[in-house]
């Protein structure tokens, strides 16, 4: 009995530790660094929030100072020493580039960055399961995707032949589709754009080609106007395939996306804060990566644009919005 008791005893110490250790933070302070402007990040924005209110953290004991950019790259890295002058305990950079920012212009502040590239080749950490530094967080993009994209798009549309790949020059230069595209018989044709503005000059000219439908290989998180470069996506006339689920909600409007959630991601950005927060180093956590991809469908779009799709592709997505 003896024994037993100084078992019990034993575990509910180990738990109370574990809790007392898991306590929010009082008066924590999170910088958050953002490539686009404000009304375009305010959705995943918010998801973060969010996940940090089911850490404990909440309006009494939580203050959030913002930064946006406002979709110029070139402002991040005052935005980012403006974070570190406020002496903040974490920062959160929502894009590659404001993840670098915050690694030169706030050294050793512990930063959480959500990421679509590879954060070791892109020099914010050097490994993946113990990243020593002062960053860690996650990634949102598989590059090996780019085929298991092209082959959705044949199984939804078995005629096209051509397919037009559509974004800044640095995603298209990170997706590798030659292969890819080879293996299912279909042509490609690019469509890099050197700054947003060109997106529309882009849209236009795949309305003029021979592409059969549209593969958008950009991050809706790196994205300014976010909608409107949905609609021009949408008004080349093609089925339109995105890499991610917020192109396609209800807000957005986009025909189909097949990859992560990213609301999802934002919320696990919350968990990391948190934990950096209650005193983890950045190396006691390792980088995540995606586990779960989803074919997201949005039936409004179907009809608005009158896309017709076989019954049986549409009842193998995981979600369709309606």
């Amino acid at each position: 009995m003896n024994r037993r008791r100084l078992i019990v005893a034993g575990i509910a110490a180990a738990v109370g530790w574990r809790l007392a250790m898991a306590a929010p933070k009082a008066n924590a302070r999170v910088g958050y660094l953002e490539l686009v402007k404000a009304s375009d990040g305010e959705v995943l924005y918010r998801e973060f929030v969010e996940g940090l209110r089911g850490h404990g953290y909440v309006d009494a004991n939580l203050r959030v100072t913002r930064r946006s950019a406002g979709g110029q790259p070139e402002r991040l890295r005052s935005l980012a020493a403006e974070l570190g002058l406020a002496k903040v305990d974490v920062i959160v950079a929502a894009s590659l580039e404001a993840a670098r920012s915050a690694k030169v212009a706030a050294p050793g502040i512990p930063t959480v960055f959500v990421v679509a590239g590879d954060p070791i080749l892109e020099g914010l950490v050097t490994s993946l399961s113990r990243p020593t530094g002062s960053l860690t967080g996650i990634i949102t993009r598989d590059q090996e995707l780019t085929a298991k994209r092209l082959q959705i798009l044949k199984e939804a549309f078995p005629r096209i032949r051509t397919v037009a790949i559509v974004g800044s020059n640095l995603s298209v230069s990170r997706t590798a589709f030659d292969a890819a595209a080879r293996q299912i018989q279909l042509e490609i044709v690019q469509f890099p754009v050197h700054q947003q503005d060109d997106y529309r000059d882009a849209a236009a000219a795949i309305a003029r080609s021979n592409a059969d439908a549209v593969l958008v290989v950009e991050d809706a998180d790196a994205l300014t106007s976010l909608s409107v470069f949905v609609q021009l996506m949408m008004s080349t006339r093609r089925p339109v395939m995105f890499n991610a689920d917020r192109f396609v909600e209800s807000d957005i409007g986009g025909l189909m996306a097949y990859g992560v959630r990213l609301r999802e991601v934002y919320r696990r950005a919350a968990y990391f804060t948190a934990r950096l927060l209650e005193g983890a180093k950045p190396a006691d956590l390792p980088v995540e990566q995606p586990t779960r991809y989803e074919l997201v469908i949005n039936a409004r779009t179907i009809d608005v644009y009158s896309i017709a799709l076989p019954r049986e592709f549409l009842l193998r997505a995981d979600r369709v919005i309606r």
